[in-house]
């Protein structure tokens, strides 16, 4: 949407604001019976320009029009010609003024909540992995932390995970769409090793959040171990390290780690003790 056409769509309000006041000041010297009239004319055109459909409007203002035409002009009505033409031409200008207006108008706003919803849908949901994000695993770590402090006889935890792909922006900044296909095969495995009962968010920059609540230290081992190995598995022609770091919350430690910045930072310290896949380009070639 170029300026040009912004400027014509003001200059169309504009316009339909300051044809009714011409009218009545150059109609200022009318009888009063025809400025009535205008007055009904205008109140009629801003209803029909403003809250009907564009095919109806169109079909109104040739019909009107047509009417008050073969009225006053063929017709024989005692009124100057001056009168006539206000008479004849003040519904279709100011009706198709407002049409104009209420159109563009009301398609702007359509775009603007649609471009609103679409930058809502991409911070909430990543579409590459098709994953959530970090503004939804954080409302859901912040319920989790309010049902610990509700029930506390409930023994509630969550077991986070955070499973980094290092130095991912080299590959980022030179096979875009081969990274991006890497963070899907990764998605992909853990979609498939992991619980129903576990969340999986992408948090971005090669991050991958999983918070899993009340599974077992048997059940979470296991899983771990599976997703590991399928990992580890992983076709790649590039170097890929993968680095991960583990957390359990809970009632004793949730004042600790009181939401998930705190909670995520912690994880992001601990991304250097432990490599799960370390893939050397050296290493296939031998």
């Amino acid at each position: 949407m170029n300026k040009k056409y912004i400027r014509l769509v003001y200059f169309a309000l504009l316009a339909a604001l300051l044809f009714p006041i011409i009218t009545f000041w150059l109609a200022d010297s009318f009888q009063i019976n025809v400025i009535n009239g205008l007055l009904m004319i205008f109140v009629l055109a801003i209803f029909v320009g403003l809250f009907s459909a564009r095919y109806l409007v169109s079909w109104l203002i040739i019909i009107l029009t047509t009417v008050a035409v073969a009225f006053l002009l063929l017709g024989y009505v005692v009124m100057a010609s001056t009168e006539k033409t206000f008479l004849i031409i003040a519904f279709p200008v100011e009706a198709i003024l407002l049409s104009v207006v209420r159109h563009h108008i009301l398609d702007w706003s359509i775009v603007f909540g649609r471009e609103s919803d679409a930058k809502r849908l991409i911070g909430h949901y990543d579409l590459n992995v098709k994953l959530q994000t970090y503004y939804n695993a954080s409302k859901l770590y912040e319920d989790y932390l309010r049902k610990m402090k509700r029930y506390p006889d409930m023994n509630i935890w969550v077991n986070a995970e955070l499973i980094s792909w290092a130095h991912h922006q080299q590959v980022e900044e030179h096979h875009p769409q081969y990274h991006a296909k890497l963070l899907r095969e990764i998605a992909k495995i853990l979609k498939e090793t992991r619980l129903r009962c576990e969340f999986i968010y992408y948090t971005g920059d090669g991050k991958f959040l999983i918070l899993s609540p009340r599974v077992t230290d048997e059940m979470y081992k296991e899983l771990d171990e599976q997703a590991y190995i399928a990992l580890q598995k992983l076709d790649t022609g590039i170097p890929l390290m993968l680095k991960v770091a583990t957390q359990r919350v809970n009632l004793q430690n949730c004042e600790k780690f009181s939401d998930l910045d705190k909670l995520f930072k912690h994880l992001e310290r601990g991304l250097e003790t432990d490599i799960i896949v370390e893939y050397l380009k050296a290493d296939q070639n031998d």
